[in-house]
C-alpha cells in the first residue's frame, strides 16, 4: 500500500494528517508527503524522509498512491483522483455530500472522520479534536466578554467539545450549566465541572430567562448529522447585552440561528455571535499529533485487514 499525505489547502489550516514519528512506525507502507506539508508546525521535509518518507508533489501523490490522507477536504477540485483510491480525513459530509456520493460512483472510498465510532478510541480522531476545540473555544469567547472576575456559561451539548468547554469553564473558576439530550449524561457532565444539568431543550427558554448566562458554547450535533437549532429568535432576544455565543458547529447548521460562518456579528440587541471553522489549528502541534495517531492507527488496522484477505 502506499500512503500519500497532502499539504493542507483550507484557509487558515496548519495541521498535518501524519507526523513523521507515526510515518516512522507504518511497517510495510509506503509513504509519499507532498513538499512543505508539515512545515507550519516544525517538520521539513528532511524529517519525513529521515522517517522513511518520500517527498513528492501533489501530482504525483495522486498518480501514484491507494490512499490519500488530509485533515480537512482540499481547497481543489478532485478530478484527478484514480478509481480504487481511498481518501481518509474529515469529509465534512453535510456540505460535501454530493461530492462524496459523485466520487463513490467512479469507485472512489470517501473514509470520513464524522462517522468514526466512540467504540474505536484507536482511530477516533473526531473525539480528539473536538476536545481541543471545546477549550480553546471557550477561552475564545472568554476573551470576548468584558465582565471580569467569574461567569455565567451555558454549554449546549455534553459530547467531547461540550465536556471540554465545561471542564475549561471549572478550571477557570467559572459558572458553567451544561444541556444535555438525555438525564444519563448529568453524571459525566457533573464530573467535568458542570454545577447545573438540564437535561433536554425543553426548559432552554425558560433557563435563559430565569439565569441569563454571559457566555454560551454551542456544542450539540450528532456525528455527520446537521446540528439541533436550539437558539431561535425568541432565545437570543431573551439574552442580555454582551453575552457571547460560541457557535461550534456552524459546518452542521449551527445551533444558533444567528451565527454567520467564520465571522463574529454582533445582533441589534448587544448580544456577541462567533465561529470559526477551525479552532484545533489554534493548537496546530497538539492537534497534528493527536490526529496523526487516529490516522496511523487506522492505516495500520486497514494494512492488517487487507493481510488477512
Amino acid at each position: 500500500m502506499i500512503v500519500g499525505v497532502l499539504r493542507e489547502t483550507a484557509a487558515e489550516e496548519r495541521r498535518v494528517a501524519l507526523i513523521p514519528d507515526d510515518v516512522r512506525g507504518l511497517a510495510g507502507v509506503r509513504v509519499i508527503v507532498e513538499h512543505d506539508a508539515g512545515r507550519s508546525i516544525g517538520f521539513d521535509d528532511a524529517a519525513y524522509v529521515a522517517a522513511g518518507a518520500q517527498v513528492g508533489e501533489r501530482a504525483e501523490i495522486f498518480a501514484r498512491c491507494d490512499v490519500v490522507v488530509w485533515v480537512k477536504p482540499p481547497a481543489y477540485q478532485l478530478d484527478s483522483v484514480r478509481p480504487g483510491m481511498t481518501l481518509i480525513g474529515f469529509q465534512d459530509p453535510v456540505h460535501r455530500y454530493d461530492l462524496i456520493a459523485r466520487l463513490r460512483a467512479r469507485g472512489i472510498e470517501s473514509v470520513g472522520y464524522e462517522t468514526v465510532p466512540h467504540s474505536r478510541p484507536d482511530i477516533d480522531a473526531l473525539s480528539a479534536m473536538s476536545r481541543i476545540a471545546g477549550d480553546v473555544a471557550y477561552e475564545q469567547g472568554r476573551q470576548l466578554l468584558s465582565a471580569e472576575g467569574p461567569v455565567r456559561a451555558f454549554i449546549l451539548g455534553c459530547g467531547q467539545a461540550g465536556l471540554a468547554a465545561i471542564a475549561a469553564a471549572a478550571a477557570r473558576g467559572d459558572e458553567p450549566t451544561a444541556m444535555g439530550n438525555h438525564k444519563e449524561q448529568e453524571s459525566t457532565a457533573i464530573r467535568h465541572g458542570a454545577e447545573a444539568f438540564l437535561p433536554n431543550p425543553d426548559g432552554l427558554l425558560v433557563h435563559l430567562t430565569a439565569d441569563p448566562p454571559d457566555l454560551i458554547i454551542c456544542a450539540a450535533v450528532h456525528r455527520g448529522s446537521r446540528g439541533p437549532l436550539l437558539l431561535d429568535a425568541t432565545a437570543l432576544d431573551a439574552l442580555r447585552t454582551g453575552t457571547v455565543i460560541v457557535d461550534l458547529v456552524a459546518k452542521s447548521g449551527g445551533n444558533c440561528v444567528a451565527t454567520v460562518p467564520d465571522r463574529t456579528v454582533t445582533l441589534p440587541n448587544g448580544v456577541i455571535v462567533t465561529h470559526r471553522s477551525n479552532y484545533p489549528t489554534l493548537r496546530p502541534v497538539e492537534a497534528s499529533h493527536a490526529y496523526s495517531a487516529a490516522t496511523a492507527a487506522l492505516l495500520k488496522s486497514r494494512t492488517a485487514f487487507s493481510a488477512e484477505q
